[in-house]
């Protein structure tokens, strides 16, 4: 048996988890791409990523992630949920802003950041509708009017809140069949399509996510759950995005659920799914919460890579992700 070959804390570990839910280790067995679980290393901090399964379409990539928030379960769930990345400089999220399932155009005026990437997404959107580097709709590409001057014009600034107010609407109302395609001069794609393929190519993570995948807006329509919608402003290899996203969670006394999806972003990835599964779990006689996180996502800049290629970008979304979560956890431990 597992539990003869793991020292004492590891053991304790384990049977407080097991008496707090069904088996946590054993679904991590399953469904996860962690057969084994060291429970010590990460109740110390480390963080355990790896590439997910191999997914069949040439843009699609997943990465998972293991690790331990020494907060209680529900605590640990809220600080997933309201965690601002644009508090550290280092992660290039230049603005994050929260609004209501009901926006308006006022959500989404803010004082946009001077800096060389906001320049460059000025510049492509002056290049309207002709930019290349843009993702977004033929109709939304040609409503553009150049009015004005500065880093940030006032005709780039009313032509991004315009945009993102009407597909973040669309989104609450209809859910991802409501929002228009990005179309490119190759093909189109529409965020639901890739969304979809995403999780049916993970049959195992599908499964074991059904209960909020039925819920949420992964399942069709803007789903059953309360979403909590935001926008924010990042770097895309150098350049300024605008991402559109929600989050969503189902919580019992012995687990819970998260999602967020980033269902639009003006450049970078055509959707962004992230999954988390937490688990109450004591450690040292306190509680804590065991995380499973799972990103999966469909993005153009892979999409003609080889095989090689493609294993050296998830080996760097997988750094990526892990330098995400220390910083989540040194705001825990804040």
């Amino acid at each position: 048996m597992l539990c003869t070959r793991l020292p004492a804390l590891a053991l304790c570990l384990l049977l407080s988890v097991a008496r707090l839910h069904a088996d946590p280790l054993s679904d991590l067995a399953k469904y996860s791409v962690f057969p084994q679980v060291d429970l010590p290393s990460l109740s110390g901090g480390k963080v355990l990523t790896a590439r997910g399964p191999a997914l069949n379409f040439p843009r699609d990539l997943s990465v998972q992630a293991l690790y331990v928030v020494h907060a209680p379960m529900a605590r640990a769930l809220e600080m997933h949920k309201n965690w601002d990345a644009a508090r550290h400089s280092e992660l290039k999220v230049y603005l994050h802003h929260d609004f209501s399932t009901h926006p308006a155009p006022a959500d989404f005026t803010a004082s946009i950041p001077e800096n060389s990437a906001v320049r460059k997404l000025a510049a492509a959107t002056e290049k309207l509708p002709s930019a290349a580097d843009l993702q977004l709709s033929k109709p939304e590409a040609a409503a553009f009017k150049l009015s004005g001057s500065g880093p940030f014009p006032p005709g780039v600034r009313d032509f991004w809140s315009q945009l993102l107010l009407k597909r973040a609407s669309a989104f609450l109302q209809h859910g991802l069949s409501g929002l228009p395609p990005y179309d490119s001069s190759d093909a189109s794609a529409r965020a639901g399509e890739e969304v979809t393929r995403l999780l049916k190519e993970q049959p195992k993570l599908s499964a074991f996510f059904r209960p909020l995948i039925d819920k949420s807006p992964l399942g069709g329509g803007p789903g059953s759950l309360p979403l909590a919608p935001y926008w924010e402003l990042f770097d895309v290899e150098g350049q300024g995005a605008f991402s559109l996203g929600a989050a969503c969670s189902l919580q019992t006394s012995t687990s819970a659920q998260l999602l967020d999806l980033q269902y639009y972003a003006s450049g970078g990835y055509y959707a962004y799914i992230t999954l988390y599964q937490l688990w109450p779990v004591t450690i040292d006689g306190r509680p804590a919460t065991l995380v499973w996180r799972v990103d999966a996502l469909s993005t153009l800049s892979i999409a003609d890579l080889g095989p090689i290629d493609r294993m050296g970008s998830g080996a760097a979304m997988s750094k990526e992700i892990q330098r995400i979560i220390n910083f989540f956890q040194k705001d825990m431990e804040r």
